[in-house]
């Protein structure tokens, strides 16, 4: 066969691939797309007439953008372009079942945040993330989502001040991830912890507790729970001391990591298995005695669990008062 009756065969055989590829059913093609990432299954709209809508239909969407902080305000607002156009796409799109938007180093409006959640609740939503910069504007979690049947993975990440309104509840949620977030209440912060019957994986991560004196939790199906609250600055006067009560008879799995000046009380952790304890007690010099303390009535209430880890600070804390024989004798380390 000839060169040039070969590369004709060759051209040919790549055309009808690709007509193949077309003629696929729509149910392979989107099984195709729904391996790409989301900004790759939306470029394939320009393929041909048939592709431009065809990934709108998919049920998993991951959308990432991270702004450059020092352009200029009409760029950054694009990413609010990106919030509405977000929006629009979950009133065409068929099923969504996995929800993710993360914008960075972008001032977010809190009305199209607000808009996009519930939007995104019109849907069977299995999972959701939502992370946006902000700097602390007040955000109100939309009352549709207390007709949310279907959530079981929350995740919100964002400088928002939370106002939970009353009857919000997840009655399927079983993992709750909340970051850099500040409730405008104590009432905020009961209802939206309280609101989750079946959770059983909480994390609370770099929380702004500026309007909290006590926090009462009962959440017995909780199996992991992770507190990382935020740098402790004793400058700001804002900063004062509050307590988190939790009631966790079934809990197996504890990271707690935090200043001595936020009091965590645990009610019935008996069933703790493993442990991570970290007490950041440095700038703390005048209140020793009563850290101190405070980190005796902590790890007192660990006896059951079988793997310990706790932090160099936590344990100079016991060492300069000499309390690390009473430490021990209510606590067995695993060894190995």
């Amino acid at each position: 066969m000839s060169s040039s009756n070969l590369h004709k065969l060759q051209r040919h055989d790549i055309g009808d691939m690709e007509d193949m590829i077309s003629e696929l059913p729509e149910a392979v093609l989107l099984h195709i797309l729904s391996l790409l990432p989301t900004k790759d299954a939306v470029r394939t709209s320009i393929l041909a007439t048939k592709w431009k809508y065809l990934w709108t239909h998919l049920s998993i969407f991951d959308f990432q953008v991270s702004c450059n902080p020092d352009v200029s305000k009409p760029e950054q607002e694009s990413e609010n372009c990106l919030i509405d156009w977000v929006d629009k796409l979950l009133h065409t799109s068929n099923h969504v079942e996995r929800l993710c938007v993360q914008v960075q180093k972008a001032d977010i409006d809190g009305d199209k945040a607000n808009s996009l959640l519930s939007s995104a609740l019109m849907h069977k939503l299995l999972d959701l993330k939502l992370s946006l910069d902000h700097t602390f504007a007040r955000f109100v979690l939309p009352n549709n989502f207390s007709a949310s049947q279907s959530l079981n993975k929350l995740c919100l990440e964002f400088g928002f001040i939370l106002y939970i309104p009353d009857g919000i509840r997840f009655p399927n949620l079983k993992t709750l991830y909340l970051s850099h977030l500040s409730f405008a209440n104590e009432k905020s912060a009961q209802r939206l912890l309280s609101g989750c019957p079946v959770l059983q994986e909480l994390t609370l991560y770099k929380f702004f507790w500026l309007n909290i004196e006590q926090i009462n939790v009962a959440i017995s199906t909780l199996r992991k729970l992770t507190i990382e609250l935020n740098h402790f600055d004793p400058s700001d006067l804002r900063i004062r001391s509050f307590t988190i009560k939790f009631d966790v008879a079934n809990l197996l799995s504890l990271s707690y990591t935090a200043h001595p000046i936020i009091k965590f009380v645990l009610v019935n952790p008996t069933s703790i298995v493993d442990a991570c304890i970290d007490l950041r007690c440095y700038d703390l010099q005048n209140q020793q005695q009563n850290t101190t303390q405070f980190a005796i009535e902590l790890l007192s209430r660990l006896g059951s669990v079988k793997s310990l880890t706790i932090s160099n600070d936590t344990l100079q804390c016991l060492t300069m008062q000499k309390t690390l024989s009473s430490f021990a004798s209510v606590l067995q380390f695993d060894a190995s």
